[in-house]
């Protein structure tokens, strides 16, 4: 068991290095989401943005450059789905990960084809979520990212 906490360490520790450049952007209503979201990303090495609804958030990506996009599904004034798709329009490379904590079948056939790129169910593990946003930016430089085991890759 020790082992397995020291390898995650290193990994989570050899990748913030290389991500220092990344920007994300994290779209979530409940503050307690957003500061656990954005203090795993801040460890990873990430610079992360926060907003509180899908419209704050559309206009922080309106006025600056985000390699990734975090938003939850439900949120008041904008959801997840509709920030998604104005991301899309006007950036279809950036990666968009949708964050819920809501019935996996009910989400999943709601995102089938829509604008988002892969799907975190909540509660997730740290080397899931890890996972789920490297390869999503593996993704947006062209090569084969991968998806964490709890995750869905759309």
């Amino acid at each position: 068991m020790g082992e397995t906490k020291k390898e995650t360490k290193k990994s989570a520790s050899s990748n913030a290095g290389k991500a220092k450049s990344k920007r994300i952007l994290v779209a979530d209503d409940n503050k307690a989401i957003r500061d656990v979201v954005s203090g795993i990303l801040h460890f990873l090495g990430f610079e992360v943005a926060l907003a509180i609804n899908g419209i704050e958030a559309l206009a922080v990506f309106l006025d600056s450059f985000f390699d990734l996009v975090l938003t939850d599904l439900e949120m008041p004034a904008m959801d997840g789905l509709s920030l998604a798709g104005h991301i899309k329009e006007r950036s279809p490379s950036t990666p968009v990960i949708l964050l819920t904590g809501s019935d996996r079948e009910t989400v999943l056939k709601k995102v089938e084809r829509g604008p988002v790129d892969s799907v975190i169910f909540k509660p997730f593990s740290l080397e899931d979520f890890q996972r789920t946003v490297q390869g999503a930016l593996t993704s947006r430089e062209g090569q084969h990212g991968s998806v964490g085991a709890g995750q869905k890759k759309i």
